[in-house]
């Protein structure tokens, strides 16, 4: 049984996010279901622009927060909250392995390193702001 002092890792997470200042991930499994997604597109070759890449990987910088929040880590769910996020991590980690890195110096690992190919909008639009080369996806 919980102790009543327990939050349910729902409301945990909701307060993280709107502390951090997110306005629409207040659920945990959304929030991984949208990692989860944004690795998927990543490897089958991500097709927008450069700006949409940094929000769409956003949703890690949360679930960052998320992860190292006591309160989360002690409620109902976590277990399988943080299995989720590092089977998806495991994937992009995997996938950035082979593509440029960008920001050595970053702390946050999916931050560091691009994918090594993307869309045709994506590799454009790196090559013309970064000045680096990715692979157009076959």
């Amino acid at each position: 049984m919980s102790h009543p002092s327990e939050k349910s890792l729902s409301s945990a997470f909701t307060q993280v996010a709107a502390a951090a200042g997110w306005k629409w991930s207040d659920d945990p499994s959304r929030s991984c279901e949208g990692w989860r997604s944004f690795v998927e597109e990543c490897e089958e070759g991500y097709e927008m622009d450069y700006s949409e890449y940094l929000h769409d990987i956003s949703v890690r910088d949360l679930l960052d927060l998320a992860l190292n929040d006591e309160t989360i880590q002690h409620a109902a769910g976590f277990m399988e909250f943080s299995d989720s996020i590092r089977q998806s991590d495991f994937a992009f980690h995997r996938l950035i392995q082979d593509g440029p890195v960008i920001r050595p110096e970053e702390a946050r690992w999916w931050r560091r390193s691009l994918p090594p190919q993307g869309g045709e909008d994506f590799v454009k639009d790196v090559q013309e702001r970064l000045r680096v080369r990715l692979r157009l996806k076959a």
